[in-house]
């Protein structure tokens, strides 16, 4: 039990100072990622507490994993006003989870520690779009306990609610008056918050299984402070919503050497409008985003083979969750196709994974977006012009039976 509390602590920290590449990270489990991120039927690791937590009934006593996916982001931009690029850099996205499932029990237990959220983009001082956003830095750290339940030989449903801390960090170019130097305006807050999922698992033959997870959306309210170089710091907050998400899926084994899984993730990124950074002092600043919603598409598939070896290989859709009109490079979202091809092995007492995905993103072409708002001191800036991404990532894990 220390050495458990010791690595859900060290996870904690290590996510406190590593940050996601996106405001939503999908990808966790290497085994999953593999399989294109369709796992949500099948879900027959500890990582099932962030998948699909009704399929914890399916283990055997007590089993840890720890892993991280890990991601080199390469964003660049063309348009009227110069180009950009983001300071690429490869960010670690760490996760460790553990359940218990007792002999002879219709009860399992889990928990999970990562990160369901993250951010981190840096444009620089000097890209043509400064007075949208230089810096910005978002880090989201789920601790996430899970109760599941076997209802019957066939359904399994599981619950649990989830205890999260988040920190964000802003940043924008800022001029007090015309012809003045240039700053950046930051803001730095943090804020705790809770939230709750449910799931289940429907496996009425061995060939055929299914599931759906929810998780709840949370809302932190950001507070800290609003700093530029030429006045005090004040008191600030911001509010954000973290909207809720829920996946369906389908396994289909036809043969026990095979497992073929299709999913569909929703996510109500209409939840996200425009949020105010509220200053004590200074003139509040919105933030407009008003995205919208989205699915993610994913099929995968499984090859067993005797020596306890597992080939996996998989594709992910994610569409575009940023309109035009309200684009910021901060998060400059677009349609991704994700290829996903690992390798794992199974022992009696441990398995580990390895995982690589590259992804595929069409040049985006922004036109029509709103002016970059009160700090953009020339009334010039907006973030019209051609994105490119280009993303390759790598994961690993590392599970242990007791």
């Amino acid at each position: 039990m220390k050495n458990i509390i010791l690595s859900i602590v060290l996870v904690a920290i290590l996510s406190s100072l590593l940050h996601g590449a996106a405001t939503r990270v999908a990808f966790i489990d290497p085994h999953a990622t593999a399989r294109g991120n369709a796992f949500v039927a099948t879900a027959d690791s500890p990582s099932a507490v962030f998948y699909n937590a009704a399929g914890l009934t399916q283990l055997e006593e007590f089993e840890v994993q720890a892993g991280f996916y890990a991601v080199e982001l390469d964003y660049s931009y063309r348009g009227p006003n110069g180009s950009a690029e983001v300071d690429d850099r490869w960010q670690l996205i760490p996760h460790f989870f553990a359940a218990y499932n007792p002999p002879d029990s219709t009860l399992a237990v889990g928990i999970g520690v990562y990160m369901p959220f993250g951010l981190h983009t840096d444009w620089g001082q000097d890209s043509p779009f400064n007075a949208y956003a230089t810096k910005t830095t978002l880090t989201y750290i789920k601790v996430h306990p899970v109760l599941a339940w076997q209802v019957t030989e066939t359904l399994s449903v599981a619950a649990g609610p989830t205890f999260d801390r988040t920190d964000i960090e802003l940043n924008r170019a800022f001029a007090p008056m015309p012809g003045a130097s240039m700053g950046e305006l930051r803001f730095d807050g943090n804020d705790n918050t809770v939230g709750y999922s449910l799931a289940a698992r429907w496996q009425p033959t061995e060939r055929h299984a299914f599931g759906v997870s929810y998780q709840a959306k949370t809302t932190a309210t950001y507070t800290g402070t609003t700093s530029t170089p030429f006045g005090p710091s004040e008191p600030s907050s911001l509010r954000l919503v973290f909207p809720e998400s829920i996946v369906v899926g389908y396994s289909f084994r036809p043969t026990p050497k095979w497992n073929l899984e299709v999913n569909v993730d929703w996510t109500n990124w209409d939840r996200v409008k425009t949020p105010v950074l509220r200053n004590a002092v200074s003139p509040d600043v919105p933030l407009p985003l008003e995205w919208e919603s989205s699915f993610i598409w994913e099929v995968g598939a499984t090859r067993y083979f005797d020596n306890g070896y597992r080939i996996s290989a998989g594709y992910t859709f994610v569409e575009n969750s940023v309109p035009d009109r309200t684009f910021n490079p901060a998060v400059p979202d677009s349609d991704r196709h994700f290829i996903g091809l690992g390798v794992g092995r199974r022992y009696d007492t441990f398995t580990w994974q390895i995982t690589y995905q590259f992804t595929i993103a069409p040049e985006r072409t922004v036109s029509g977006s709103n002016p970059a708002g009160p700090t953009d001191l020339s009334g010039t800036q907006t973030a019209d012009g051609r994105y490119r991404n280009e993303n390759q990532a790598v994961a690993f894990s590392l599970s242990a039976r007791f």
